[in-house]
């Protein structure tokens, strides 16, 4: 390649032809051309920088004299790897020498360090690309969830209130607006008193609020009385029941509150219909009975006209005396009195009256009832026997209750009219139960065809060829108004192998 001529640089011999006007003959040789070049300067632009990180990089001679060198290693090694500039045993030889670092442990801390960096941030990556994921489906499910819950609020009738453990509102649905007439942003955040309560009613209304605080709500509801924007007033249902959070605590209070306005005017009319029917059932009942009744006040009457034809008698006589006089006098008053309380009975029966429970003694209205069908029981050749031990007045309308015990007591004696006389007998007992009374009426009749039992309490079901079918229907509901129970039952004690009895419950307190 070259021959050194000074420790920095090299000598080339030029061995080109030539041909050229300034030269004759293209001779092969035409002289020396020396040109010098700074060997560390060769090698730091030849050799790159990371060539030097691993190796050393030496220009040496034969005799190992180092002239030019590139490394930023220092140390011993066996790995070299020699190569010989031109020519071959004259010259320079490049000599690179590989190096091992002497203590690498803490750049594998490193690398370790790196990966396990790079394998946390990818790790976490893919969790955030997973927790990405589920959030999206969270949001999506929380989506169609709202959008349900919109559609359903929307659809529903009911009203959604919400109010915090002090009374705040902090939720009302569409129909609690719609209800009201007030829009959520005004009713939201609102304190007590609400706009919604009425004036008339705001004690009340406040008392129950605090009620409903302190956790003591009727859990089968409370009515109130709620005013709409209008001014217009109605009738609401309101059950309270506690508003708990994610984790258990109790947070306020959430309300559903129905408008039972209608209800309310359709009870009210179904019960004035109720009493007019009951009305009407007296009506004919009295009417199934004048001529009976007829007959029972024509013996007091006769008996006074009797008594006191005796008596003017006497008079006229001019030997009458006070002796002779009282006598008849007083039997004159005991049959205008028998007369009048007949009269007064009928009277206070077919009279329309607004129910009212009161204490009631029910032997003294069954002693009343045997009164007014004593003359009938006489005519049907019906005894009546009656137990009736010391009982406890019980809370009850007094005339309901005879209208169900002259129903029963007619019913047992009419159909015992295929019954033989000596067998033709209806027996009243009542018995104190469990907080209730239990009153039977049995007869030694037919007894109820299995075809017609279910039948028997449906309005306008009859198998009398007269009969309206209301009496029973009547006194069912009578007695589910007591809070009572009215059944029918075979008689099993009949003489006879048949006959029904009627029992009815009623509750010693009222409820």
């Amino acid at each position: 390649m070259g021959q050194k001529i000074h420790p920095t640089g090299f000598r080339l011999p030029v061995t080109r032809n030539w041909s050229s006007r300034w030269y004759a003959g293209n001779r092969q040789f035409a002289g020396m051309l020396a040109a010098t070049y700074p060997l560390d300067t060769l090698l730091a632009n030849q050799v790159p920088w990371w060539f030097t990180e691993k190796y050393k990089v030496e220009i040496v001679d034969d005799n190992d004299i180092r002239y030019a060198a590139k490394t930023n290693i220092e140390g011993n090694s066996n790995l070299r790897h020699v190569i010989p500039f031109d020519p071959p045993g004259g010259g320079l030889l490049l000599r690179v020498t590989s190096y091992r670092s002497p203590d690498n442990t803490l750049q594998r801390l490193l690398v370790v360090a790196i990966f396990l960096l790079a394998a946390g941030v990818f790790w976490s990556l893919w969790l955030v690309r997973d927790l990405m994921k589920k959030r999206s489906h969270a949001e999506e499910a929380l989506r169609a969830e709202h959008a349900f819950r919109a559609a359903m609020e929307d659809s529903l009738t009911v009203g959604m209130r919400a109010r915090d453990l002090v009374g705040r509102v902090i939720y009302v649905n569409p129909a609690f607006c719609r209800m009201t007439g007030f829009s959520a942003e005004e009713l939201v955040g609102r304190n007590p008193p609400m706009p919604y309560w009425a004036p008339e009613q705001l004690e009340e209304t406040y008392a129950m609020h605090q009620t409903v605080l302190a956790g003591e709500a009727p859990k089968d509801g409370f009515e109130i009385t709620f005013m709409r924007k209008n001014g217009e007033r109605f009738q609401a249902l309101i059950y309270e029941a506690k508003l708990i959070d994610g984790n258990g605590n109790h947070t306020g209070w959430m309300a559903s509150v129905l408008d039972i306005t209608e209800r309310k005017r359709a009870e009210e009319l179904a019960r004035q219909q109720q009493e007019q029917l009951q009305f009407t059932s007296r009506l004919v009942t009295m009417g199934e009975m004048a001529s009976t009744l007829a007959h029972e006040l024509n013996q007091p009457l006769a008996a006074i006209a009797s008594y006191n034809t005796g008596c003017l008698n006497l008079l006229d006589s001019g030997q009458a005396t006070p002796q002779d006089l009282h006598p008849a006098l007083e039997k004159i008053g005991l049959q205008a009195q028998r007369a009048g309380k007949i009269i007064r009975r009928v009277h206070e029966f077919v009279r329309k009256s607004e129910p009212k429970r009161a204490p009631c003694a029910v032997g003294e209205v069954i002693e009343d009832c045997l009164g007014f069908v004593e003359a009938e029981a006489r005519k049907r050749h019906v005894r009546i026997d009656c137990d009736l031990p010391a009982l406890p007045p019980v809370p009850a309308d007094r005339l309901m209750l005879e209208q169900v015990l002259l129903n029963l007591i007619r019913n047992g004696m009419e159909a015992m009219a295929a019954t033989p006389e000596s067998e033709r007998e209806l027996r009243i007992a009542v018995e104190v139960g469990d907080g209730e009374l239990l009153v039977s009426v049995s007869d030694q009749g037919s007894g109820i065809a299995p075809e017609i039992r279910d039948k028997l309490f449906i309005a306008f079901f009859t198998t009398k060829p007269e009969g309206m079918g209301i009496g029973l229907s009547i006194c069912r509901s009578i007695i589910e108004f007591h809070r009572g129970r009215l059944w029918a039952e075979d008689n099993h004690h009949s003489r006879t192998g048949s006959g029904t009895i009627f029992r009815f419950t009623l509750p010693l307190e009222a409820t």
